[in-house]
């Protein structure tokens, strides 16, 4: 197992109890997971995770930040990853992609971190 599951493992099992951290932690998967995507006029939040406890842990944190409804799906080990890996995916994200910070007023996409991410706490 690589390093980086390892860490990520550690991660995926730290509780955060802040709000503002959890919701820091969330927008920053989403953002460093390329998560919103606009599929047939629609905007999709769609994360993929190379660990289970990491998608699990988004889509809980989604879940009850949120009240987001959202999917995870396996994806097979293939060619270019060996191993398996993991979709989060709201179907319907554009409420999840605003209220993130993903999206501004006007619905254009956020370059890298929200505002109230990057100008938040220590703890954020």
């Amino acid at each position: 197992m690589a390093v980086t599951a390892v860490v990520k493992g550690e991660l995926a099992g730290f509780s955060v109890a802040k709000t503002c951290c959890r919701r820091a932690e969330v927008c920053s998967l989403l953002r460093f997971g390329h998560g919103v995507r606009i599929l047939d006029g629609r905007v999709v939040v769609q994360v993929e995770l190379d660990t289970g406890a990491a998608a699990r842990r988004l889509h809980n944190q989604i879940n009850e930040l949120y009240g987001q409804a959202l999917d995870i799906q396996v994806i097979p080990a293939g060619a270019p990853c060996p191993g398996s890996r993991y979709l989060v995916q709201v179907a319907d994200g554009e409420g999840l992609a605003r209220q993130s910070g993903l999206l501004d007023r006007l619905g254009r996409p956020v370059r890298g971190l929200p505002s109230h991410v990057v100008s938040g706490g220590v703890c954020e």
